[in-house]
């Protein structure tokens, strides 16, 4: 008789600690949700880049603008999971993983740059390089973030719901692609000590130099074929051309990845089922970014390049990423997306739970 009652009490016990169990699961699962999401807005950067000047040898008389960064437009996708830990359900955490695709022109309206180089024919000259119309890079970057989040849940009424998420952004990688269709006129400033080619290093070149330049040919030959006399000089040897293109005018340049940023949204949450939500707010998000210092010491651009017959190709190019130090981002616009609560089971049965904000009466989560 003894070993039934305690056979009849262990049973108990057991089936107490199962539906206490269970319930604590409900709860918990309960408070846990997925938000999937795109994100579509306006993109404006601030750049701090070093002059194209420090990396040119014996500079002379150089002219550069400001790097602007412009037409920015952002969309992006959010994979999120939460959980609110109070009782109300009204304070929580998130964490996910965000991919963004952002466009934008970056855009130098002046450049022009004089320093020592040589060429197929003499060791060394003064190479002039200017831009024959502003220079405009077409970006395309692509990074992936992980946001930590605070999470606040208001609810309106039965149907509708605010919601507030802010936090940090921790950016794991991000990439930049650029295509431009720069052009450049390549001129030369050449002067001698008898038969020997020296560098003038005077802002205004000595009387003495041979000036192969656009101005100083129109000067001489106002009529004149500038670009006939500009063609018959490269044919000769020196390193001369009018409006050549870049032969590498696309290419990938990486930031450093590891910076943190911060975000924001605020959203209207209406319930579709008792589990499923659909959301539509707006949303900011702040980053920063730092280049890696190698591509500092890049060049716009330095070089003719040439075919096999020595046929003039264009001109090289390196981006203007390369010279950016750091960017500062600045990300906003309007998100559309879905939550959805966990624990469906939980939604079937209209049972009022102890803390009266429960999915179970249909409260927009």
């Amino acid at each position: 008789m003894g070993k039934r009652i305690l056979c009849l009490v262990a049973l108990a016990l057991v089936a107490n600690t199962h539906n206490s169990f269970g319930q604590v699961r409900s709860e918990y699962f309960r408070s846990l949700s997925a938000d999937l999401q795109v994100t579509g807005g306006l993109l404006n950067q601030q750049i701090t880049a070093i002059p194209f000047s420090v990396n040119y040898p014996d500079a002379l008389n150089a002219t550069q603008s400001d790097i602007k960064f412009r037409s920015g437009q952002s969309r992006g996708y959010d994979f999120r999971l939460g959980y609110y830990f109070n009782r109300k359900r009204s304070l929580g955490i998130g964490l996910g993983i965000n991919y963004y695709k952002q466009e934008g022109n970056l855009n130098l309206d002046t450049f022009h740059i004089e320093f020592r180089s040589a060429d197929a024919q003499y060791p060394v000259f003064r190479q002039v390089i200017s831009t024959t119309r502003g220079i405009r890079e077409n970006i395309v970057s692509t990074s992936i973030n992980i946001p930590l989040l605070l999470r606040y849940k208001l609810d309106i009424n039965d149907k509708f719901a605010l919601t507030v998420d802010a936090g940090v952004f921790y950016n794991v990688n991000v990439k930049n692609t650029f295509n431009t269709n720069a052009q450049f006129d390549y001129e030369g400033i050449y002067k001698f000590e008898g038969n020997f080619p020296i560098y003038d290093n005077s802002s205004i070149p000595d009387s003495t130099s041979l000036l192969v330049t656009k101005a100083e040919y129109l000067k001489d030959f106002p009529r004149g074929d500038v670009k006939n006399y500009f063609r018959f000089q490269d044919s000769i040897g020196k390193s001369v051309g009018l409006n050549m293109n870049t032969v590498n005018g696309s290419g990938e340049v990486k930031y450093k990845s590891g910076s943190l940023g911060y975000t924001g949204e605020v959203a209207i949450n209406y319930m579709v089922v008792r589990n499923i939500c659909i959301r539509l707010g707006a949303y900011y998000t702040a980053q920063s970014f730092t280049n890696t210092s190698n591509n500092n010491a890049l060049r716009l651009t330095d070089q003719i390049v040439r075919d096999a017959n020595n046929k003039a190709l264009g001109v090289n190019y390196n981006s203007m990423l390369n010279e950016v130090q750091t960017v500062k981002s600045h990300n906003y616009g309007l998100l559309l997306g879905v939550r959805v609560y966990f624990n469906r089971m939980a939604w079937r049965t209209p049972q009022d739970d102890m803390n009266r904000v429960t999915p179970a009466k249909g409260r927009a989560h």
